[in-house]
């Protein structure tokens, strides 16, 4: 299992372990080259043949005739097939048909599907079903709130740490250069959305919730979690320069959410709000920004709905519940006459 879990890791880390490498080089006056450009497209389609392979084996080792029914087993390993194909093809051609940020959004969803494979063959659960009751859903409305919480801990710090920087003047500290977005080259919204696809599937499905889980399968310590999210989450940032070290209470407070709740919807959907809420904050003009409150306002709405919504079923579910008071009045009776 240690195997698979560093073998997802890898996959999912190497571009942009690479492209974080390489802006850092650019901060200190190394810029790579188009040698280098080409070896990590070749690196990438390399990875990309990897997950074909990997994610194909799986889903096949899974449904044989005697598990599944015949439609099932074609339509699984059929897209299973399809979407490891377009994978490779995005990877292999990132400036031609299809555009780069196209194809990374792509590769993280592939690549999301076969760390689920790989935990689904370790017997390990990631994540359970959808919520079927009121509780269930203010529940997930909360932990999706705790992780917009924790990814605004983790900018905010970063925030803090670059201003600092700026302000002493600090030299030889490697820093980003404007806001987010900029280092990343994403100057459009279309763009913003596929690179959230990507961090969520990346970030939070690989990285955090099937590292995690699986680690956490073969018992491995708390501290040990921790670290090796932490450490990959500040070196996925490391366009950031030196305060990408704020990234550490980010990547964090996502695995303690994970760990005490095993939920990856959502992780996943608190994350995404996050970045769509402050991405378009760094993209629109200045007096545009004011219109970024319409979001909160139908968060408070729903919020309020589902709190509702919550107190009128509990209740319902009280009354539901059977009275078990008086056989067990009567079990303490008799135990006392015996």
């Amino acid at each position: 299992m240690t195997v698979h879990v560093i073998g997802l890791l890898l996959l999912a880390s190497l571009l942009p372990l690479a492209s974080a490498t390489a802006m850092v080089s650019a901060m200190y006056g190394v810029p790579w080259g188009r040698r280098e450009a080409l070896v990590l497209v070749i690196a990438q389609a390399g990875a990309a043949v990897v997950v074909f392979f990997w994610l194909a084996w799986r889903v096949i080792a899974r449904t044989p005739l005697d598990r599944v029914s015949q439609r099932r087993r074609l339509l699984q390993r059929g897209a299973a097939v399809a979407c490891a194909i377009v994978a490779m093809y995005t990877a292999a051609t990132p400036l031609s048909v299809l555009r780069a940020d196209l194809g990374k959004a792509v590769f993280g969803c592939v690549l999301a599907w076969l760390a689920l494979e790989v935990c689904r063959d370790h017997d390990v659960l990631v994540g359970t079903g959808l919520p079927t009751t009121a509780t269930q859903r203010l529940h997930e409305w909360k932990i999706a709130g705790n992780t917009l919480y924790a990814c605004g801990v983790g900018a905010l710090t970063v925030t803090v740490l670059t201003l600092l920087g700026r302000w002493f003047g600090i030299d030889g500290v490697p820093a980003m250069q404007g806001d987010q977005l900029s280092a990343l080259g994403i100057g459009r919204f279309s763009s913003l959305a596929l690179s959230v696809v990507w961090a969520v599937a990346i970030e939070d499905v690989v990285i955090v919730a099937a590292t995690t889980a699986l680690l956490a399968a073969i018992h491995r310590p708390a501290w040990q979690i921790y670290t090796l999210v932490c450490v990959l989450e500040v070196a996925l940032h490391a366009y950031m320069g030196l305060p990408a070290i704020g990234m550490t209470l980010y990547g964090a407070g996502r695995v303690w959410l994970y760990l005490r709740h095993r939920r990856l919807i959502p992780l996943m959907a608190g994350h995404a709000a996050f970045d769509l809420t402050f991405g378009p904050f760094m993209l629109l003009p200045f007096s545009y920004r004011i219109a970024l409150v319409i979001p909160y306002a139908v968060a408070w709405w729903i919020s309020g709905r589902l709190h509702a919504a919550a107190a009128r079923e509990a209740p319902m579910a009280e009354s539901a519940a059977p009275d078990t008071s008086d056989s067990g009045l009567g079990e303490r009776s008799s135990a006392r006459i015996a």
